[in-house]
């Protein structure tokens, strides 16, 4: 005889079943026995519960049995197997539903069945006597299985206790232990610690008593990315459901291990902030550097965040990046890309660069300066590439003056203007110990150094790019936008207006620095050899380049300055004017469509009416928000700039091991998460449980390796 057979068998000759007479007397008004009743009721919650008398024929309707039983077979193993369940057709274990999960008894390879507690289990089988036999195998093996064992054994414990209570109290045991693993991830990230520190942090926390089984740098690096993805998840759903308008702001660099990355940005605009918001949205890998592959890639990576290009069209007013041909370029650029998606965004060239562009300029049209230029890089190249050269110096001078030979870099490069600032003033401090270096080794460099038009030129090159200075690092603050960026431009062309009719800061003092003590052993000249600068057409060039890169847009037939402006009542013609402003009111249809938004015209008639009439006026809230939607125009990438300066600190030789997509995430939670004291990582940590992810009280995830000691260490602690 088969052995299946035998043991159903063999389940008929002990089993005792009631007869129809006593499953009669025991019907209620539905027409089932109440211990039917009781193991065949749909079952919503996973806690164990009386089940209530069923209160209408349509519940018994809706009972579905699997399709190889009758009722009597569904009664008799439900008698046996106390845990066994039928929902819908399909079998399951209330016990395993019940607590779902081992928790502290957890082991590696034991795992609770997802089929049995989710009510899944079918039979296998082509005709009724196979498909019964599946479903009593099935029903068998989880029986005796050994996780199924331990949910009886957590069962038991609870004698004292609900179930829901013993799950609770098990549950948040789990979730503490990894709350506190949460954290420590958290505070190794905004730190810029590499993950690995994670061993040596739970480590000590496991001498302190706690117990983590998440000790590794790979559950590190898991943890990480699963905190990234919920932080990106919850603000940028915020944002969509606000249709925050948005700027995209996209610079691309190369990593410390030569790979090239476009990293993304946001500004926004949302209610609650009183200014816009600077958000980071992704590092990503440029497998092509053409403008075809990085708009794909900008695209992809905000459809993935929620930004749909249907919400963009509605949404995005500008893009901002920096002039290079491949981001701004006419014909095949980015940006060209870009407005064939979105025809009615505003194309933003960063103003820092276009502040470098107009010193360029300036330089290529006076030959004069180019030489000056050569000269200052010809120092950078023997200070930077010759060591002996270098050492020979540092040899002779004072601690003070090792540090600006060493800031010694090229000047009016393809770089910011602080940069440039920073290279000439720290020839000026190194002056004297650069000509006395040069006499010895170098004498043509001597001997212009020795030239006193070089020295005027010098001085008149540092007042020159300290007004640019100032101008670029004021552009660079967060709260700079277009308007306050117009007023710091023109501000600086007058000061060097008023430059061309007196002299520098630095030019004045070069008189007394020749009568100096540093400056005895120079015997200054003025050698015909080297031409000074053309000081004054020098400066008109500057200021002419100025007014032609920063104060014009070219990208618009007429510029947007003149719709940004009915937002500011201190730009008005107020001699112009009369109420209602009709020229006024026909520019704020196009600044309408410029920012994909309506201004009520009685809310700008009101804003006209009482700017008129008096200064100190309150602003109607349409004319707030417009002017919340013109600031949420970036007018630089510096913010990118600084995402790069952040990914060289995660990134560095030690650690250029790491993906971009790692690098990403890590800057997203360096960025965007709150400060530790200020962060709760539960729902975190919630999600992370949801989502199927072992916790910390899970001894079957990854443990790390242990440490071989040598015994010659141990002996000496085995020392009488």
């Amino acid at each position: 005889m088969p052995k299946r057979q035998g043991d159903f068998l063999h389940f008929l000759n002990v089993k005792k079943v009631k007869t129809d007479t006593e499953r009669n007397d025991n019907r209620n008004h539905c027409g089932l026995s109440k211990s039917e009743e009781s193991n065949f009721k749909y079952v919503e919650k996973p806690v164990i519960e009386e089940n209530p008398s069923c209160s209408s024929k349509e519940e018994t309707d809706n009972l579905v049995l699997p399709d190889c039983w009758n009722e009597k077979q569904a009664f008799m193993f439900t008698e046996q197997y106390k845990w066994l369940e039928i929902k819908e057709g399909k079998l399951g274990c209330k016990d395993c539903s019940t607590v779902r999960h081992l928790g502290s008894k957890a082991e590696k390879h034991v795992h609770v069945s997802k089929e049995w507690i989710a009510y899944l289990v079918t039979p296998n089988g082509s005709n009724k006597t196979t498909r019964q036999a599946s479903l009593r195998k099935k029903i068998r093996e989880h029986d005796v299985s050994k996780a199924h064992g331990k949910i009886q054994d957590l069962l038991k414990e609870s004698v004292n206790d609900s179930i829901s209570n013993l799950v609770h109290k098990k549950k948040n045991k789990n979730i503490d232990a990894t709350i506190k693993v949460f954290n420590t991830v958290y505070s190794l990230v905004k730190h810029n610690r590499p993950l690995s520190d994670i061993e040596g942090a739970i480590e000590l926390q496991e001498k302190n008593g706690e117990v983590s089984c998440l000790n590794t740098r790979y559950s590190a690096t898991r943890i990480a990315e699963h905190i990234a993805k919920e932080i990106k998840m919850k603000i940028f759903k915020n944002m969509i459901e606000e249709h925050a308008k948005i700027c995209i702001i996209i610079d691309e660099v190369s990593t410390v291990s030569k790979k090239s990355t476009l990293v993304i940005y946001l500004q926004c605009t949302v209610q609650s902030a009183p200014a816009p918001v600077m958000l980071f949205v992704a590092l990503k890998e440029l497998v092509s550097a053409t403008a075809e592959f990085i708009v794909n890639t900008l695209l992809n990576t905000l459809n993935d965040c929620g930004f749909t290009n249907e919400y963009l069209k509605a949404n995005l007013i500008a893009f901002c990046s920096d002039g290079a041909n491949t981001m701004l370029g006419k014909k095949s650029g980015v940006a060209t890309k870009l407005l064939e998606y979105f025809p009615k965004i505003i194309i933003w060239n960063c103003l820092n660069y276009r502040l470098q562009l107009s010193l360029d300029d300036s330089i290529s049209e006076i030959k004069q300066v180019n030489h000056f230029k050569l000269f200052l890089d010809k120092i950078y190249s023997i200070y930077h590439q010759s060591n002996k050269n270098q050492n020979k110096l540092l040899e002779n001078v004072a601690e003070d003056l090792e540090i600006e030979i060493v800031k010694i870099g090229r000047v009016m490069g393809p770089r910011w203007t602080a940069c440039s600032l920073q290279a000439a003033t720290a020839v000026w401090h190194a002056y004297p110990v650069l000509y006395m270096h040069f006499s010895h080794s170098c004498s043509g460099l001597a001997k212009r150094l020795s030239n006193i038009n070089f020295l005027q030129d010098l001085a008149l090159m540092i007042d020159i790019l300290e007004e640019f200075s100032l101008l670029s690092t004021a552009l660079q603050s967060r709260s700079t936008n277009i308007h306050k960026g117009q007023k710091l431009i023109k501000r600086t062309i007058r000061a060097l207006e008023n430059l061309k009719i007196s002299t520098g800061k630095h030019e004045s003092q070069i008189e007394g620095l020749i009568k100096s003590d540093k400056f005895k052993d120079i015997p200054f000249n003025k050698n015909n050899e080297f031409n000074a600068l053309p000081r004054s057409m020098l400066l008109e060039n500057i200021i002419e380049h100025m007014h032609l890169r920063l104060l014009s847009d070219r990208n618009h037939d007429e510029s947007i300055f003149n719709y940004f402006d009915l937002l500011e009542p201190s730009t008005w013609p107020y001699e112009e004017i009369t109420s209602p402003w009709i020229a006024g009111e026909k520019k704020l249809f196009h600044l309408c469509e410029i920012l994909k938004y309506e201004i009520d015209l009685n809310d700008f008639r009101e804003f006209v009416h009482d700017n008129i009439k008096s200064n100190n006026v309150s602003i109607p809230i349409a004319i707030q928000k417009a002017k919340k939607i013109v600031n949420t125009i970036a007018i630089n990438n510096a913010e990118a700039e600084r995402g790069f300066n952040l990914m060289n600190i995660i990134c560095t030789r030690v650690r250029n091991s790491l993906t971009i997509d790692h690098i990403s995430d890590l800057m997203t939670i360096n960025l965007l998460g709150k400060e530790l004291a200020d962060w709760d990582a539960t729902p975190f940590v919630t999600s992370w449980s949801n989502c199927n992810h072992r916790l910390a009280t899970d001894k079957r995830v990854r443990q790390k390796s242990a440490k071989a000691f040598c015994e010659n260490q141990l002996a000496i602690w085995n020392l009488q």
